[in-house]
């Protein structure tokens, strides 16, 4: 059973632990794609949007320029994909494809300072887990406060042609229980663990 775990700290304090209970329909497309794929260089896509195709295999031998699947690691100053954060209030549904009110990366009026991702893992015999975290600084000069959390990921290839695929897709999404301020210089941490366990 995958559990996944959200954290959310405040200049190091935690402000909000508990069990994500949105992961979206769009992971559950993107993991079909991934699983269907026939390891042949053929490959396999599912239509995530009215215009977005997840791609589940690229052949090194067909594409070039190499590519990914699900990532979600984006560097410093990214907040195209990876953990976001909004200040929307929406409830989740199952078909959300974006946040409610993303926060822009920046240090004008409403926005955080989205830093690079930083990744864990484990594995071991009864259990094992990944997990994921960035850091957001408030460098707006007022508060901000942050509603909902969420991770996009990445699927990316050129083909021989030199057609670009960039798809970003929400795979999670989650409305705080309660709003998070960030202080002018404060800190925000947001971490996803995903967890599994073997009886």
């Amino acid at each position: 059973m995958i559990k996944p775990i959200l954290v959310v700290k405040v200049d190091g304090k935690m402000v909000y632990e508990g069990e994500s209970k949105s992961l979206l329909q769009n992971f559950a497309k993107a993991l079909l794609t991934i699983l269907s794929s026939p390891g042949s260089g053929v490959t396999t896509s599912t239509s995530i949007g009215a215009t977005v195709n997840f791609f589940g295999e690229w052949y090194a031998g067909t594409y070039y320029g190499g590519g990914v699947h699900l990532a979600m690691n984006a560097l410093s100053g990214d907040d195209s994909f990876g953990i976001v954060v909004g200040s929307g209030t929406t409830n989740v549904s199952p078909t959300d494809s974006s946040l409610a009110s993303k926060i822009s990366n920046g240090t004008g009026s409403g926005q955080l300072s989205y830093q690079t991702h930083t990744t864990n893992s484990s594995f071991s015999s009864s259990s094992s887990f990944i997990q994921i975290s960035r850091t957001f600084i408030n460098n707006s000069g007022a508060n901000v406060v942050v509603r909902e959390v969420g991770l996009i990921a990445r699927n990316f290839f050129r083909d021989n042609s030199g057609v670009k695929n960039d798809a970003k897709i929400l795979i999670a999404r989650d409305v705080l229980p309660n709003p998070v301020t960030v202080k002018p210089l404060g800190s925000l941490n947001v971490t996803y663990t995903l967890s599994l366990s073997v009886s």
